[in-house]
């Protein structure tokens, strides 16, 4: 079973990532992207030379492979929590 402090950290950190990893050129006509570690919303108010259209908007298959990054984290942590904890705890009761 996945802990709850697993699941806390991961979509925390996610977030976190996805705020820092915020491109927002639009104020000097440029692209506005936000997704980590793959962008899924890409947004332009300027007059660039060249913009494909198709990669404009929100990209639903890039956040689907963002949220499957995040539990694969998850996941990843939580085996470390299980590691982690289970060496901690003794077997035996200390007064033994």
């Amino acid at each position: 079973m996945i802990r709850k402090e697993a699941i806390l950290f991961g979509i925390v950190a996610w977030i976190i990532l996805t705020l820092l990893f915020i491109e927002d050129k639009t104020t000097t006509d440029g692209i506005t992207v936000v997704g980590f570690p793959w962008y899924f919303y890409s947004y332009t108010n300027g007059k660039i030379a060249y913009v494909n259209q198709n990669q404009l908007g929100f990209n639903f298959s890039n956040l689907i492979v963002d949220v499957s990054s995040v539990a694969v984290f998850i996941y990843v942590v939580n085996i470390f929590l299980a590691r982690s904890l289970k060496k901690s705890k003794p077997d035996k009761p200390t007064y033994l």
